[in-house]
């Protein structure tokens, strides 16, 4: 029998906290406190978080006593969305919305795959996240240890880039209780939490701390996700994740980790992250750097050494304009297709939004992705005859994404928006020359439309 750190690990750590075995129930990952907003339509163009994590909350500075009464027209201003369950505090609480859309490719590849781009990897209209939360969030205001959890369970076609290996799939990658390609159902999210005001502790399945885009539809601006997110980021952990809570302005964050989205696999190994948040007065700053062993490419079995490091600095400009900047490296020791020479793999994105009033506004994506070996960027879904399984591109992919949201009401998000690929470089594997027009096009241009209901 196999023996797995991870469960020896996370058994004697929640016996010494006292906690039941059994986990009840997650992001926030403020660095503050390490966890994925389901709460709210799409992150406004305000404040930026890591991979699976709310943003911070503001500095508060020292302020004039309030008058007696505050104005009608402040307390009419605040709008909470209708929830379908009542939400107490302190409590355990269900939530959730509703995500799809629909995206055009003007080339129509006869297979309608969108070449190499997700979430909205098809051209044609879809149902990607019918998502649910069953939360208790612990209290960060207190000295006192208390205790809360979190489980998420997506069904759609975004299921598919989602999956831990050993969970929704089986050691070698097989599908354990999703027998489609384009539809299915994913559990991302399912952890025990223990906290008070300067720490707060997660043990079982989460959302990555690493990196700006997430998982959740309304943790995004954007319908489409950038490759950096896609391809060069983890996207869960098994293990236990930490913060701690340093001054009013830096959180440290620590994890022990069964890898990049793995509870069972044919090598248990642990992966390690370190990293902090910073807050300004109108800026953030966060960093964070994983290293552990992960499979290669050209052998599943073989395991061997992995680095990376994630930036993301927000400043907010103004009330109305942002700019976030990300950096991504990773290196992977004897892991490009021989199997005999260093991996890597690393970009920047780039985003500016600019809030029109309280009900628009406007965003831009820009990126740079390099391959240099051509073991990250390929196509999905293989099972659904997605033209580009296996294939591998060596060399720099470039996209520029701008659009819209339309948030007529706290619970309806609409967003539009158009993006351009372009792909400089050389196909290394598969049968596909080029990543889209199904192997034959060098660039791509996508419109698309979606829309987000939270209940």
């Amino acid at each position: 029998m196999k023996f797995n750190w991870l469960a020896a690990a996370t058994m004697s750590i929640a016996t010494s906290l006292g906690l039941p075995l059994i986990a009840g129930a997650q992001t926030t990952y403020t660095v503050a406190d390490f966890t994925q907003p389901v709460e709210g339509p799409p992150q406004p163009p305000v404040e930026a978080r890591p991979h699976g994590a709310v943003p911070p909350a503001p500095r508060m500075e020292p302020q004039a006593a309030a008058p007696a009464e505050a104005p009608a027209e402040e307390e009419e201003a605040k709008c909470d969305p209708w929830r379908l369950f009542c939400q107490k505090e302190k409590c355990w609480n269900i939530n959730g919305f509703v995500h799809g859309g629909w995206t055009g490719n003007p080339d129509s590849p006869p297979s309608r795959y969108n070449g190499p781009v997700t979430f909205n990897d098809r051209n044609e209209a879809m149902l990607n996240q019918l998502y649910i939360v069953g939360e208790k969030t612990i209290d960060r205001e207190t000295c006192c240890w208390n205790w809360g959890g979190r489980i998420d369970a997506l069904y759609g076609s975004d299921y598919i880039f989602t999956q831990s290996n050993g969970w929704e799939t089986d050691i070698v990658g097989a599908p354990k209780w999703n027998g489609s390609p384009f539809y299915g159902l994913a559990i991302p999210q399912l952890y025990a939490e223990v906290g008070n005001e300067q720490n707060s502790i997660k043990i079982g399945h989460f959302y990555t701390v690493i990196g700006y885009e997430v998982v959740p539809a309304n943790g995004n601006f954007f319908y489409s996700h950038a490759y950096t997110m896609q391809y060069g980021e983890p996207f869960t952990h098994w293990g236990i994740l930490g913060s701690y809570k340093w001054n009013d302005e830096i959180n440290l964050n620590y994890a022990l980790v069964n890898g990049w989205d793995a509870l069972n696999r044919s090598q248990d190994d642990p992966g390690f992250i370190l990293g902090l948040t910073w807050t300004g007065e109108r800026d953030t700053l966060a960093f964070n750097v994983m290293f552990g062993k992960e499979p290669t490419v050209n052998n599943a079995n073989d395991y061997t050494n992995r680095y990376m490091h994630s930036l993301v600095y927000t400043w907010n400009i103004s009330d109305s304009w942002q700019y976030i900047f990300q950096h991504d490296f990773a290196s992977q020791d004897n892991a490009d297709r021989a199997g005999a020479n260093q991996a890597q793999w690393y970009g920047v994105n780039q985003y500016l939004f600019y809030k029109i009033n309280d009900c628009w506004k406007w965003g831009l994506r820009g990126e740079w992705f390099r391959d240099d070996a051509g073991v990250r960027v390929t196509g999905l879904r293989p099972d659904a005859g997605q033209p580009l399984a296996g294939s591998g591109f060596s060399g720099s992919f470039y996209e520029v994404t701008t659009g819209l949201n339309w948030t007529p009401t706290s619970n309806l998000t609409v967003r539009a928006e158009y993006r351009y690929d372009k792909f400089d470089g050389n196909a290394v594997a598969g049968a596909a020359a080029q990543p889209y027009g199904d192997g034959t096009r060098s660039d791509q241009s996508l419109v698309a439309l979606d829309f987000i209901y939270l209940y």
